[in-house]
């Protein structure tokens, strides 16, 4: 890798410690950059179950919320490197293995499109350890087409984030304005993969896409434009997750000074118009949060 090119940020970075990716990543081809791998029973119901999710938080991100909950592993630091352990496609899929042991119910890769070119092998590596669990791609939608083609047959279950519509709020907060044309493009792309939502007798989503709006204090109807989208362009019985769990975070205080409005909670007001939005619309397979989500006692430790 003496360029790389692939996450929508195409900085052709060499991603050695000399020149990290943007994404923060020092790692080459056929190597990750893991945080933590758990069972994590605080995702979706039709992920999480009875006994968790087996996932993996990778380190790093192409697109770098200037808000995400998940900052002490995704914001990379000058001079430094970001926190985690290196792992080779063999180790990681040995880890998963030995995770799927502990009886979870699916394979839960979190903001892995920085590794994308190597999870098809990882994907192989398990199936031929003999792991069937279902592989979750979760993700924040900022990833090319290209790269979501090369996954194809590798992932069960696309578990995308839709953030932003309005370009300046996408550029104000994740220095990404064109978020909106890269993440409809991402998520159609994972829907002609898995065009059908399949879930086992246990109510555990087997195949399909599953999408996530979280909620933005300030911002509630820059979320109506997202739900407009999806009911015009995707099934109505899509899984929509509307998420009630922005927690401004004292540590990230002092980025969001032009942007006020980010250092409160959602307003009860905002939340509920947001979800009566998404029932007129039509959605009919909807997920909510009670207000209690939003607190930083769901945020695993790093």
């Amino acid at each position: 890798m003496s360029a790389c090119r692939l996450c929508p940020r195409q900085c052709d970075a060499a991603r050695t410690s000399q020149e990290p990716g943007r994404c923060g990543i020092r790692t080459g081809p056929g190597f990750f950059r893991v945080a933590k791998i758990m069972a994590h029973h605080w995702e979706e119901p039709y992920i999480s179950g009875t006994r968790g999710s087996g996932t993996v938080f990778f380190s790093g991100c192409p697109l770098g919320c200037r808000f995400c909950q998940n900052h002490a592993i995704s914001q990379p630091i000058p001079d430094k490197p970001l926190p985690g352990t290196d792992f080779s496609v063999r180790e990681l899929a040995f880890e998963l293995v030995r995770l799927a042991g502990e009886g979870v119910h699916n394979i839960n890769l979190v903001t892995a499109s920085h590794f994308a070119q190597d999870v098809p092998a990882l994907v192989r590596q398990l199936r031929s350890d003999g792991l069937d669990l279902p592989v979750v791609w979760n993700t924040s939608s900022y990833e090319t087409v290209q790269a979501l083609r090369a996954l194809s047959g590798s992932v069960d279950v696309y578990l995308p984030d839709f953030k932003f519509w309005d370009r300046d709020v996408s550029a104000g907060l994740a220095h990404a304005p064109d978020y909106a044309h890269v993440a409809t493009q991402a998520i159609l792309e994972m829907q002609r993969q898995q065009p059908q939502t399949v879930f086992d007798p246990d109510g555990l989503m087997v195949r399909g896409v599953a999408l996530r709006l979280l909620v933005l204090p300030g911002h509630h109807r820059d979320a109506f434009s997202i739900i407009d989208w999806i009911a015009r362009e995707l099934p109505p019985d899509i899984p929509l997750a509307i998420m009630n769990q922005y927690t401004p975070f004292l540590n990230l205080q002092d980025q969001m000074a032009d942007y006020p409005e980010m250092k409160r909670r959602v307003t009860t007001y905002e939340y509920q118009k947001v979800i009566e939005h998404a029932e007129q619309k039509g959605l009919t397979r909807l997920l909510g949060q009670e207000r209690a989500a939003a607190s930083a006692v769901y945020t695993p430790d790093f």
